[in-house]
């Protein structure tokens, strides 16, 4: 039987991990130091609906050659399944067993399907970096919940976390009723300037400077996309740690790209996709 137990984190330190085997990547790892004095080695995984192969192997190959790689004593595995289904038979825990019965391989991961979680779940566990996830979840009072999002977000000590944070949140929203109650909600509180943003100011100047209604709309699309753009090099950077020549590759065919719509698959590619090579993929089918 596992105990859970809860531990307030200290510190934490990303880690460029790159595991030696092929071209196997894992997202995210840190190593985390807690309040009670134990360190703990996180790996974290995000994982659409398809996978080239089943998660449960993959996760086996992450954690045996990560514990190896950094001797680790303490290791936390947790995959966040992103989109409607996603995960949906995966339990986490899995066995081999020998001819007599007895387990001779099992191994152990956390599931978070995002699909299944409540917007309130997400807002309660106070970290702002994880809001622009609310639009992958159950929204049960949307305008309620926006608001507390964006006003948490529009705090925020430094402007380019703010303006990647709310470009995010703005292109993980499919609901367009939800996405016009968002965008309303982002310039209403942004009214105050002591809660502007760069990136929302931007917006609202290049349609000033024009003085028509299609200005306006030119200038909100414009700074959409440059969000956009922005957030698919973020999530690519967090997740695939590419070279500096592969990520200036990546950028310069992105600034191609101006299509709001196809910026949008794009991030939704660039956070499921199992490595570097299958955003590619997508990127050339949206190219062709």
């Amino acid at each position: 039987m596992v105990v859970e137990r809860r531990c307030r984190i200290k510190r934490a330190q990303p880690l460029n991990i790159e595991l030696s085997a092929g071209t196997l990547r894992s997202d995210t790892v840190f190593r985390v130091w807690l309040a009670d004095g134990q360190e703990v080695l996180l790996h974290v995984e995000f994982q659409g609906r398809r996978s080239d192969r089943p998660m449960s192997w993959r996760m086996l190959d992450y954690l045996s050659r990560l514990a190896q790689r950094e001797e680790a004593r303490c290791l936390e595995s947790v995959v966040i399944y992103v989109g409607a289904g996603a995960g949906l038979h995966d339990t986490g825990e899995y066995c081999i067993t020998g001819y007599s019965g007895a387990p001779t391989l099992s191994w152990r991961y956390r599931v978070v399907r995002l699909w299944q979680m409540s917007a309130a779940e997400l807002l309660a566990l106070g970290r702002p970096a994880l809001l622009p996830l609310i639009g992958q979840t159950q929204l049960t009072q949307p305008e309620q919940e926006l608001r507390e999002v964006v006003a948490t977000l529009v705090k925020l000590p430094a402007d380019a976390d703010r303006a990647r944070l709310l470009a995010a949140l703005t292109s993980l929203l499919h609901d367009k009723e939800v996405l016009k109650m968002l965008e309303q909600l982002i310039e209403f509180i942004a009214q105050d300037p002591l809660l502007e943003t760069p990136y929302l100011r931007r917006m609202r100047e290049k349609g000033i400077a024009e003085g028509r209604a299609q200005g306006i709309a030119e200038g909100r699309a414009e700074g959409r996309a440059k969000g956009l753009l922005e957030g698919v090099l973020d999530v690519i950077t967090l997740r695939f740690t590419p070279s500096i020549a592969d990520y200036r590759r990546i950028e310069q065919r992105l600034e191609t790209v101006s299509a709001i719509e196809q910026l949008r698959v794009l991030l939704q590619a660039a956070l499921q996709a199992a490595d570097i090579g299958e955003f590619e993929q997508t990127f050339n089918a949206i190219l062709q």
